[in-house]
């Protein structure tokens, strides 16, 4: 059975910002969970108990909102180009598959950001760990934050939604787990070059 993983064109990326075609509520929900990670199978059982199909997600591939990693002419996954260990990699994972201590998972984190990188590179770093760690952390819960990751257009307003992410993950993981992803968050920003608070 195919289970592709799906990623927003830059055309879903601007739907999520100007809402210019008015999706309703279930079609821009799964739209906002689509982040180049997930699969098919993900997805639909994320938004599956708001009643969403799979004719849902093909709506918004005929929309070309969004695209299966791999299509002709449709961008390469930004997930699959990155290396194990460097910024945007889930902290628990990292943890666990290389039996490391969170401070070990922290350094080396800090470690592979120390080359320069692009503003544009930065950018997409943050994005992805912002979605990554609401799509594993908040799920549904995180859908407002999500909105305002995607109307983010730089690294300094993403690290605007440092705190808001940080109550976010407190009031619904704990503070262990809030501190331990805020402190990924601050390493990545230190950096970046960004301010970390």
């Amino acid at each position: 059975m195919v289970d592709p993983v799906y990623q927003k064109t830059e055309a879903g990326q601007e739907e999520i910002r100007t809402r210019a075609r008015r999706l309703d509520h279930k079609l821009r929900a799964l739209l906002l969970i689509v982040n180049g990670e997930r699969r098919k199978s993900e997805l639909l059982a994320q938004v599956g108990g708001m009643g969403v199909g799979e004719e849902s997600l093909d709506t918004l591939l005929s929309l070309g909102l969004v695209a299966s990693q791999g299509e002709p002419g449709k961008p390469a996954s930004r997930a699959a180009a990155r290396p194990a260990g460097a910024p945007g990699t889930n902290l628990f994972a990292a943890y666990s598959a290389l039996g490391k201590g969170v401070d070990d998972v922290l350094a080396d984190t800090a470690i592979s950001q120390s080359a320069p990188v692009s503003d544009a590179e930065s950018y997409k770093q943050l994005y992805h760990f912002y979605t990554d760690v609401i799509g594993n952390h908040l799920g549904l819960r995180g859908y407002v934050l999500q909105v305002k990751v995607e109307k983010a257009g730089t690294v300094a307003e993403l690290a605007e939604l440092r705190d808001t992410l940080g109550s976010a993950l407190q009031k619904a993981k704990g503070d262990i787990t809030a501190r331990a992803i805020i402190d990924q968050l601050d390493a990545m920003l230190a950096g970046l070059g960004g301010s970390a608070r």
